[in-house]
């Protein structure tokens, strides 16, 4: 017999063996199976109200954020130009366009005559409520305004239609400052205030305070 077997020879139960008195300590909590099933309904019931407090929750989200969205993108009609054709037209008169319209458009809807002068005229100018658009014929003279405190006029140049051989007429505009004040309506769009005219290279305060009765937009 080898060491091996021997060990479990002689470890072997042979029944006669005092077996020690164990005492367990009762359990210190006991669920009755109706209160186990009281309990899980309780918890079901609970978890059933959340989820529909949520779903609840999460919609008056969504519809607040949609009315939030139809406020923010909420459209208002844009504001509109009234201006005067006058001229080599078909249509003269007043014509009410949309804020950014250029001659072009009032143009489009007066109907200038085949013998207008449509060359002489910037179609690209954006237009300025109260504007005039005089259209002359081929090879007649651009309209001059009138000078001061001569009768059948205003008395007053235009800085929004006025060319720049017009301009130099103001006190204190020569041909480059006449010049710059071209450039500068037809980059920036017409003149809506006379003291804009300030924005211009060449008309400081002095310059401004000498021509500002004599013009207008």
């Amino acid at each position: 017999m080898s060491a091996t077997d021997r060990i479990k020879e002689l470890t072997r139960p042979t029944g006669e063996e005092d077996l020690l008195p164990v005492q367990y300590p009762p359990p210190r909590f006991h669920v009755e199976p109706k209160q186990a099933l009281a309990a899980s309904a309780v918890a079901l019931a609970f978890v059933g109200g959340w989820a529909g407090w949520s779903l609840t929750h999460a919609s008056d989200a969504t519809g607040n954020a949609a009315s939030w969205d139809n406020v923010a993108t909420e459209s208002h009609a844009p504001e509109q130009v009234v201006v005067s054709v006058v001229g080599e037209v078909a249509n003269p008169g007043l014509v009410t366009l949309n804020q950014g319209a250029r001659v072009a458009d009032a143009l489009n809807i007066a109907q200038p005559h085949p013998h207008a002068d449509l060359i002489a005229l910037n179609h690209a100018q954006l237009l300025v409520d109260g504007q005039q658009i005089h259209v002359t014929a081929i090879g007649e003279a651009a309209p001059v305004a009138a000078p001061p405190g001569s009768p059948g006029g205003t008395g007053l140049i235009s800085i929004n239609s006025a060319s720049a051989t017009e301009l130099t007429a103001l006190p204190g505009i020569g041909d480059a400052t006449a010049a710059a004040i071209v450039a500068h309506r037809e980059a920036n769009g017409p003149f809506t205030t006379l003291e804009a005219l300030m924005d211009v290279k060449g008309i400081g305060p002095a310059k401004f305070e000498a021509l500002k009765d004599q013009v207008a937009l």
